[in-house]
């Protein structure tokens, strides 16, 4: 172990679910999913110190983009502070981080990514988490063993740990990397004033679980017009002013879709200008509105 380490800010990402289909329920529990993740220029900041000797780990929310809506209130609740948790407990099951005054860890994170909007600003925090603690303390871990570790925190921190746009199969975590055939230049993403319970919404009635499987390149090339969000019908059906948000939102932009189980919705456009003028439209006449975000997409 070396001294004291401080990072300057670094830039942890999110995601959009350019699409999700369910195609059945698994024998474990999960469903089978087909989704795209794709990668955007855009997410929450951690600064990461270590080597205060003082074997405790700490995680400090600060406001950004968002507010501290939705923080946790107790540390065992906080994806960071479980991410740390859990690689230091890996390290020290294969011989590493023995001693009370190592491995130590103090993690601010700036909130940009609004939480429970379907971005996974906070998987990809825990990725950036476990990348680099396991660089500051100089553990050696492979990006592969990263990723194992990462999936017990949530099936879309792999993706944040590989860094790239990827297809994925399984709960989300069986990844095959690469981006899509025309990659928009930029994204509008509106945030309402919602928060969704994404278990409410697989023990949904409505929900289509069964969606047969497409090929993978026919999603690629035609994301907009051949597939769609499950989850989608089912919360803008009981959501009027979030279901006319998301009208005009596709008669302006010509497309909108709800990412991972919401609430975000999201567009592609030709510009991140033409973004701007669209949000600022739309913020005009739908309260239900509270912001929006336009995010460069990330072309590998």
């Amino acid at each position: 172990m070396t001294g004291p380490q401080t990072t300057e800010w670094l830039q942890a990402g999110c995601k959009l679910n350019l699409f999700l289909h369910i195609n059945g329920r698994r024998n474990d529990g999960y469903h089978e999913l087909q989704t795209y993740f794709q990668l955007l220029d855009y997410g929450d900041e951690l600064r990461i110190e270590t080597g205060d000797n003082s074997g405790v780990i700490h995680v400090e929310w600060i406001a950004g983009d968002e507010d501290l809506r939705g923080r946790p209130t107790q540390p065992e609740d906080d994806l960071l502070y479980r991410a740390a948790q859990l690689l230091r407990d890996e390290a020290q099951h294969r011989g590493f981080c023995l001693s009370d005054t190592v491995c130590s860890a103090r993690i601010t994170l700036r909130k940009h990514v609004p939480v429970g909007g379907g971005l996974g600003g906070g998987s990809a925090a825990a990725a950036q988490v476990l990348l680099e603690l396991n660089r500051q303390w100089q553990l050696g871990f492979s990006v592969d063993e990263l990723a194992a570790l990462g999936k017990l925190l949530g099936a879309d921190v792999p993706v944040f740990l590989y860094g790239k746009s990827a297809m994925a199969h399984g709960i989300g975590e069986k990844l095959l990397p690469g981006p899509l055939a025309d990659v928009p230049p930029a994204f509008l993403i509106l945030v309402p004033d919602r928060i969704i319970s994404t278990a409410s919404l697989f023990a949904s009635p409505n929900l289509e679980r069964d969606a047969e499987k497409q090929p993978d390149q026919l999603l690629r090339e035609r994301w907009q017009e051949d597939s769609f969000n499950a989850f989608e019908s089912v919360v803008l059906a009981d959501d009027p002013a979030l279901r006319a948000l998301h009208q005009d939102l596709s008669a302006l932009a010509g497309f909108a879709r709800l990412t991972g189980a919401g609430a975000c919705l999201f567009a592609p456009v030709d510009s991140p200008e033409r973004g701007v003028r669209i949000g600022k439209k739309l913020s005009e006449g739908h309260p239900v509105l509270r912001r929006f975000i336009v995010a460069g997409a990330k072309r590998i």
